[in-house]
């Protein structure tokens, strides 16, 4: 009875009956990623969406004041000794600690990221050309479970490539770029919500079995559309070619500036992993995104369906966010399905999510998100997840 609720309010989210003011119809993740040089010069919104489509991170370039929950930190590291290298350029450490309970393992799990994040716009007589985005971090898991599969067990060190990409500009005025490196899956909400580094997230991984990758992507703004596509190894976090993996995926959908914005997203591939036949799973997937920004609460949602190797899959959510007092804090609730057909019998799991994220400064982000499956996989018990999460840049 859960589905047909949530395809309703992926067609017709809630809204407020009164029309937004135009200063919150940008997206705070959007507004929050305007270049210095689009902030002076006031730019029409199509060029201000054409540079956040580009990758500019949040809070660069930005004053204090314009800084949102999304990242409300300083441009980083004092880096004027540079001299010219330093014009538009930002470059912070980034530490965070992340720790997780579970009411049927009963234990914690923990995780500690230490990291950087390094951007660069790359400038011209004609502007700006070209855009370097590096986030990488030395990852520490402690008794996680399930965990990434390229950490050798539940306890384990790895280096892990969040970003790593340059987005050339300089082709059609950010109709047509050109991003080489590693990149985030262009499907569904991950293209309108970075969710990177946070407890907040919209299910990417789990969905696809990937979240990012090496490869290549087309991406820009054509009138009021916006697009992405791209091809990538199919091993994500690290180059594996074993069982020859792949995938093909993109999303095009309607300008996020506008209160309503929809999206059409696609996955084809086999991906890699070292402990299955051949090397390789396959994962198909049509996806559709349809949200709301500007009122009083926020909502996003998406549907998904397609297969992992033979079996149906049918993926949804739905997400109410909440602004109760400030850019500083934000409180989130989401309605997750997911079902899977398994020969002749259908397995469901059906969980709800809420939490927060709150800034009390220009350095900390603090989160915390309680999980709780409603009905779980194969009548397994319905159990809870708590996480917290302490994150500071510098």
């Amino acid at each position: 009875m859960i589905a047909p609720l949530q395809a309703a309010l992926l067609l017709c989210p809630l809204c407020a009956g009164a029309p937004p003011d135009v200063s919150f119809r940008l997206q705070p993740a959007i507004n929050a990623s305007l270049l210095p040089s689009l902030q002076e010069s006031g730019e029409s919104a199509e060029a201000v969406l054409q540079e956040s489509l580009a990758g500019a991170p949040p809070g660069s370039g930005l004053p204090e004041e314009a800084y949102t929950i999304y990242d409300p930190f300083p441009s980083g590291l004092p880096l004027e000794w540079l001299g010219p290298i330093a014009d538009n350029l930002r470059f912070t450490i980034d530490l965070s600690g992340r720790f997780e309970w579970n009411s049927r393992r009963r234990e914690w799990g923990i995780t500690q990221f230490y990291g950087f994040d390094l951007y660069k716009v790359f400038s011209g007589k004609e502007g700006d050309w070209g855009i370097l985005l590096l986030q990488g971090f030395a990852t520490r898991i402690n008794n996680v479970q399930p965990h990434p599969w390229f950490f050798n067990g539940s306890t384990d060190w790895e280096f892990v490539y969040r970003i790593f990409n340059f987005n050339y500009t300089g082709l059609a005025g950010g109709r047509f770029n050109v991003k080489v490196g590693h990149f985030e899956m262009p499907f569904g909400l991950e293209m309108l919500l970075d969710t990177n580094g946070t407890l907040r997230n919209v299910d990417t991984a789990r969905n696809l079995g990937i979240k990012a990758d090496w490869g290549v992507t087309l991406n820009g703004v054509i009138g009021h559309l916006e697009y992405e596509v791209g091809l990538g190894r199919g091993s994500g976090n690290e180059w594996r070619a074993a069982g020859s993996p792949y995938e093909f995926v993109g999303r095009i959908g309607t300008a996020r500036e506008e209160p309503w914005v929809f999206g059409l997203s696609g996955f084809y591939g086999d991906l890699y992993r070292p402990n299955v036949p051949g090397n390789t799973i396959q994962r198909r997937r049509i996806g559709l995104d349809a949200s709301w920004f500007g009122g009083p609460v926020d909502v996003m949602s998406q549907m998904s369906f397609g297969l992992d190797n033979d079996d149906t899959v049918i993926n949804s959510l739905v997400e109410l966010g909440w602004k109760p007092f400030s850019e500083g804090l934000m409180v989130y609730l989401q309605l997750r399905q997911d079902s899977r057909q398994f020969e002749q019998d259908w397995s469901t799991q059906v969980q709800t999510r809420l939490g927060f994220e709150w800034a009390p400064d220009r350095h900390w982000v603090l989160s915390a998100e309680w999980v709780q499956n409603l009905v779980n996989f194969e009548d397994q018990p319905a159990d809870a997840t708590i996480r917290l999460q302490a994150r500071y840049r510098f």
